[in-house]
C-alpha cells in the first residue's frame, strides 16, 4: 500500500560533507515515511554498505525504502521496494531469477509508458519532468500541469509529480491528481534539508 505523499530521492554529493546517513536521520525524525536510495554510481558492494545502515534506520522507524534498480541489494538489505527506470525491459523481465516480493515503483515520461508500467503490475510512478529543472537544462521545459491532469486521469496508479516541484509548486500538482511529489534537490542538502522538508511537508499536510 502506497501511504506516503513525499517521496524523497537521494544524491548523497548534494548532501557533502554532510553524511547522506545522517541526513535521512534528520528528515525522518521530521516525517519523511519513502525514500528512494538513488545512488546509481555504486557498484553492488559500495551501494551495500552505504545501503545497509540506511535501512536499518528505516525499520525501525517504518519508513518505506525503495533502491533504485539494484534488486539484489534490495533483497539483500531487506528494503520494500525497488525503483526502476523508465527502460523497455517489463517489470517481470527485470525480476527474473529474484525472489522476492517487492514493491515496484517506475519513472515515466509519458502516458503509454504508464499504461505499460500500470499493465506489468507497477505499484506507482513518478512522472517528470513536471516544470524545468535548473541543474539539467536538458530536460527541457517540463510538461507542465495539464499533461500531468492528463497522465493521471489515464491510469489508476498513484503518480507522484517529479521535476522542478518548489513548496509553491504543489498545491498545483495535487490539483490535478497527484498522489504526491517526489523530490531530490529541493531537499538534499548538507545543512538545510530539515528545513526544507517541513516546509513540503506543511504544503502537503
Amino acid at each position: 500500500m502506497i501511504d506516503f505523499k513525499l517521496y524523497v530521492i537521494t544524491e548523497r554529493n548534494l548532501c557533502y560533507p554532510t553524511p547522506l546517513l545522517s541526513v535521512i536521520s534528520d528528515i525522518i525524525q521530521v516525517g519523511v515515511k519513502a525514500i528512494q536510495l538513488r545512488e546509481k554510481d555504486l557498484d553492488s558492494k559500495d551501494l551495500y554498505k552505504l545501503a545497509y545502515p540506511i535501512s536499518e534506520l528505516c525499520r525501525v522507524n517504518d519508513v518505506s525504502l525503495y533502491i533504485n534498480t539494484n534488486i539484489q541489494v534490495a533483497i539483500d538489505i531487506g528494503a520494500v521496494g525497488i525503483h526502476l527506470p523508465d527502460i523497455d525491459l517489463t517489470i517481470e523481465e527485470s525480476m527474473k531469477g529474484f525472489n522476492a516480493d517487492l514493491q515496484v515503483g517506475c519513472s515515466i515520461h509519458d502516458i503509454k509508458s504508464a499504461k505499460k508500467r500500470e499493465v506489468e503490475g507497477a505499484d506507482f510512478l513518478t512522472y517528470s519532468p513536471i516544470f524545468p529543472i535548473q541543474s539539467k537544462p536538458e530536460s527541457g521545459s517540463g510538461v507542465g500541469l495539464e499533461s500531468l491532469s492528463d497522465l493521471v486521469g489515464k491510469v489508476s496508479l498513484p503518480v507522484f509529480a517529479l521535476g522542478g516541484i518548489t513548496h509553491a509548486k504543489v498545491q498545483g500538482c495535487l490539483d490535478v491528481g497527484a498522489a504526491g511529489i517526489a523530490v531530490m534537490s529541493g531537499i538534499m542538502s548538507p545543512t538545510s534539508s530539515v528545513d526544507r522538508t517541513l516546509k513540503y511537508l506543511d504544503v502537503l499536510d
